[in-house]
């Protein structure tokens, strides 16, 4: 879940984008996964779903690199509307089990109020790490 105020709106990538509402620092943690909040499935559970349910996980989710297992924010929440880019990101993934059982994420770089908070896929999905999703094979 974001830990800083954020508003979601048109974003010049794709579709909608989550974009700071506040300035962020440098170094600070902007989104960290909540148990109490995310939500997650098996590889068995995420089978068991029909084509639909699997393509709006694999849309708004990531495989865990930790728990191998599929991590997605609930209906509602912003953090369905991260967008993607390997160039452009100004979040980082960091892997450190002192402060969280998955991946979290950090400001590359001090952020600006109104900048669209960027992730790079590539950092933390294990399943795009195997088959790249059509839409990121150019």
């Amino acid at each position: 879940m974001y830990l800083f105020p954020i508003i979601v709106k048109k974003s010049a990538i794709e579709g909608s984008g989550v974009f700071a509402d506040t300035d962020i620092g440098e170094g600070e943690i902007v989104w960290r996964f909540s148990p109490e909040h995310d939500l997650i499935k098996t590889t068995e559970d995420y089978e068991m779903l029909d084509e639909a349910g699997k393509a709006e996980i694999r849309k708004v989710g990531y495989v865990s690199p930790t728990s191998g297992k599929w991590v997605y924010p609930p209906i509602g929440d912003a953090a369905r509307y991260t967008n993607h880019s390997e160039v452009d990101n100004n979040l980082t993934a960091v892997f450190d089990v002192a402060v969280s059982d998955e991946p979290f994420f950090v400001a590359k770089k001090n952020i600006v109020r109104g900048e669209e908070l960027i992730v790079n896929y590539v950092e933390f999905d294990a399943s795009i790490k195997k088959v790249r999703p059509e839409w990121m094979v150019k």
